[in-house]
């Protein structure tokens, strides 16, 4: 079930399945942006949503570590955030 989160620096992120990315993607071999491996059977998939990318848990957590919020990019990201909230059916922050 996927959940809604943020980094430190406020940054919005989702953890979500495989399963959920390949139904939002109708990719049915998702892969991650970062390595390029299969995300098939993998239950931790990241999605960033100011970038519309998906990492593996290998990936997910240098990535993260390394985006940054930059303030004209806000406004987007939080749309974006907003969208995919929506898409999920996520109602409150985790």
């Amino acid at each position: 079930m996927a959940e809604f989160h943020r980094t430190e620096a406020g940054t919005p992120y989702l953890k979500i399945t495989w399963l959920e990315l390949a139904k939002y993607s109708e990719t049915s071999r998702p892969i991650c942006d970062e390595c390029l491996t299969s995300l098939i059977g993998c239950n931790e998939v990241i999605l960033l949503p100011i970038l519309n990318e998906a990492y593996c848990p290998k990936c997910s957590e240098a990535r993260l570590a390394r985006v940054h919020r930059y303030p004209a990019d806000i406004p987007i990201e939080e749309r974006r955030a907003q969208f995919y909230k929506g898409y999920f059916k996520i109602r409150e922050e985790a």
